[in-house]
């Protein structure tokens, strides 16, 4: 299959890219490289990717990424296919729907994998007019593209901030996603709505994934994301805040990045007119187990303070029992390997990217 995938050069995003590469599908890669977090990361992302599809590409890291290209691809024994797909990449903003048009009438694809976003609750309290443009009117630019190429598959990157606040309690798919409490929330609940309608109205074959972060491992994204802050902050020696509610023991149902995109590639391979998928781990993890595991790792104690809770902030745990009865989706990654696996390459990266201040 020939995919289009948004966000191809954001952490998950470029894994799933390669993930597609590596099982024989051609991957047509969209990102317009948003200033949320260093633009210098998403080209590593992407220069990762190009090695997955077989280009030796030198414009995005060359020679300082080949150490870290070789040991991610031992993370992979015997799942890469020996024909590869290819890779094209556009700098494009989904947003602008002429682009988006002309990106459609070029590739003509046969599916549609739409990870971009503005991601992160804290900033969308501050921009959620942004967060409306990019997370709802990109969205419908890419439905509709779909609709005038009769592109037959798309797969939705929702959120478990749809949810809103649900600590109580695991959430199954037939929760109320009506109560979001920020306005990212609100735009995944939105585009979850018009996803559905232009499934009714123009028979496009639609799943929904709802993902259960903070998605974490290696090259997570470099920005508002706990593991990936604590690493850094270690260390550089620097103190980091905890923000949850319940301090060292608030837990988040965080799914590591390989799960993620396992639940993402089952999504795109079933066969279904409509439907909605919980894709997590079903066990949240306490904040105070995730430093201890970043201790082990880095062999040094992590510096925190507890601090008030972020506005906005959410907790919930998934229900996958749907996910592992139709998908036959299973999470496989344990915290500490995870963990290991997050630190390594960590440990394996340039200087540059191991001492960014604003993480």
């Amino acid at each position: 299959m020939k995919i289009i995938v948004t966000g191809a050069a954001g952490f998950i995003g470029s894994y799933v890219c390669r993930a597609l590469i590596w099982r024989g599908d051609d991957v047509v890669g969209i990102d317009n490289f948003n200033d949320y977090y260093p633009r210098k990361c998403k080209e590593f992302n992407l220069g990762l990717t190009y090695m997955a599809s077989g280009m030796n590409d030198s414009h995005y890291g060359g020679e300082e990424m080949r150490e870290v290209f070789k040991k991610i691809f031992t993370y992979y024994p015997g799942s890469i296919s020996e024909k590869k797909g290819s890779f094209k990449f556009y700098e494009k903003d989904i947003v602008n729907s002429e682009d988006i048009k002309e990106i459609f009438s070029e590739e003509k694809p046969d599916a549609v994998i739409h990870l971009a976003a503005m991601a992160g609750v804290p900033y969308s309290v501050q921009n959620p007019r942004l967060y409306t443009q990019v997370n709802v009117d990109g969205t419908v630019n890419l439905l509709y593209s779909c609709k005038e190429n009769m592109v037959n598959k798309f797969v939705f990157g929702s959120s478990s901030s749809v949810y809103g606040n649900r600590e109580d309690r695991k959430v199954t798919e037939e929760d109320d996603v009506t109560k979001a409490v920020s306005p990212y929330g609100a735009t995944k609940v939105a585009g979850e709505v018009i996803c559905h309608s232009f499934s009714s109205v123009y028979g496009i074959s639609i799943i929904i994934n709802r993902i259960f972060g903070p998605i974490y491992g290696p090259l997570q994204r470099t920005y508002g994301m706990f593991m990936q802050r604590a690493i850094n902050y270690t260390y550089n020696d620097k103190e980091i805040s905890i923000y949850g509610a319940k301090g060292l023991d608030s837990a988040k149902d965080s799914t590591y990045i390989d799960d993620q995109v396992d639940g993402i590639l089952k999504c795109l391979d079933y066969e279904t007119k409509y439907d909605v998928f919980n894709i997590g781990t079903s066990d949240p993890q306490k904040i105070r187990l995730w430093i201890e595991e970043i201790e082990k790792s880095m062999n040094k104690k992590v510096k925190y303070k507890v601090t008030e809770s972020d506005r906005g902030d959410v907790s919930s745990s998934a229900d996958i029992s749907k996910a592992k009865k139709v998908l036959k989706y299973s999470p496989r990654m344990k915290l500490p390997e995870g963990v290991r696996r997050q630190v390594e390459i960590f440990n394996l990266m340039p200087e540059w990217y191991k001492t960014l201040r604003e993480v």
